[in-house]
């Protein structure tokens, strides 16, 4: 058997998160965080959404150069599912199902917006300044 040599052109190995694994990561370390800052008072404090932005940093910094875009994804995704999930904790007692679960949502997305939207913004510098090098 012959035994093949490395070229010199052959590409370096692309170590990182792929796309699913990167949107995946982001999720589940959300609901982490989520989860230590819900339980202990049953609403959503300051860690929750530091901890949205420490987990887009992460992710935009460890994803693989091809599927940069997860980076842009993975914040309003991660803490929707968390939202969702963890965060039901939090859902107001008063009107039908249907209205504490809309008030939820739309609360949780419009009260965190600055937070998300900075996480969202931090990823992109960060997938500008990977994909510019």
């Amino acid at each position: 058997m012959a035994q093949t040599q490395p070229t010199e052109n052959a590409a370096p190995a692309n170590n990182g998160l792929s796309y699913t694994r990167a949107l995946v990561t982001s999720v589940v370390l959300m609901l982490l965080v989520m989860t230590v800052d819900v339980v202990p008072n049953k609403t959503i404090d300051y860690l929750a959404p530091a901890g949205l932005v420490l987990v887009s940093l992460l992710v935009a910094l460890k994803v693989t150069q091809v599927d940069f875009v997860a980076a842009i994804w993975a914040p309003i995704l991660s803490w929707f599912v968390a939202l969702i999930t963890i965060g039901q904790m939090t859902r107001p007692t008063a009107g039908s199902n249907k209205e504490r679960e809309l008030i939820l949502i739309l609360h949780g997305l419009a009260d965190h917006a600055w937070w998300i939207l900075g996480a969202t913004t931090l990823a992109a510098v960060v997938v500008f300044i990977r994909r510019s090098r």
